[in-house]
């Protein structure tokens, strides 16, 4: 009701049957569950092509006047609210970071789609680096890159690895994908430390500091990021 209460003074007046609470409510469902736009029209008793109108309407308005919800924290804010699950094993945790896909249509232009076609998805995506604080907040997200970029590579060019963003001894909880710790703890005089899972190539057994880490880092990176 807050954020309806927030983004009704931007909505226009429509013909649409429908009414604009319940147009937000549509939106956030597909966002959170991501229904069919056939089932939502069913759902709604209405068209397809009106169901599809509504959601890019409020996405457009949720990026034009929530955007700004998504930015970088005062440092004594993030460490004053980390849970203590996480403040017992990485008391200077400040991110977890990963990346995401999003499905889309294939673009026409044949560059453009091999740019984006997913070889494991069998789909043309979007990729996009996010980053969340340790209460699960969004707090950067990359601009869009096709699926032919690695996570690494779109790490590198979102300008995260960055003393703007980290202190030394700042922790950051990722994937065993980002192979970045070395330019962590020296690019652009950031020093920060990235935690990942302990790789199993090359190796009979775990240590049981390896498997303490791998298992909390695993339940706390997917935890905070879906």
């Amino acid at each position: 009701m807050c954020l309806f209460s927030f983004l009704s003074t931007f909505v226009l007046s429509g013909n649409v049957s429908i009414l604009p609470i319940d147009q937000l409510f549509v939106t956030l469902v597909k966002l959170r569950h991501n229904p069919s736009f056939s089932l939502l029209a069913h759902t709604t008793r209405l068209s397809k092509a009106t169901v599809i109108s509504i959601f890019w309407k409020w996405i457009d308005l949720l990026h034009n006047h929530v955007g700004f919800l998504v930015r970088w924290p005062e440092r004594e804010g993030i460490f004053k609210v980390i849970p203590a699950v996480f403040k017992a094993k990485f008391p200077r945790m400040t991110s977890i970071i990963d990346c995401f896909e999003i499905f889309i249509d294939a673009p026409k232009n044949l560059h453009a789609r091999a740019q984006r076609w997913s070889n494991y998805k069998k789909h043309c995506t979007i990729n996009v680096f996010i980053c969340c604080n340790p209460v699960g907040s969004i707090t950067f997200l990359s601009p869009v890159w096709g699926e032919r970029a690695s996570d690494v590579k779109i790490v590198r060019e979102s300008g995260f690895i960055s003393s703007k963003y980290h202190l030394p001894g700042d922790q950051i909880l990722a994937d065993r994908g980002f192979t970045l710790h070395d330019e962590f703890a020296t690019g652009s005089l950031c020093s920060a430390e990235l935690i990942t899972p302990a790789f199993t190539k090359g190796k009979k057994q775990l240590s049981a500091q390896e498997v303490d880490c791998r298992t909390f880092q695993t339940v706390s990176i997917c935890t905070n990021t879906c």
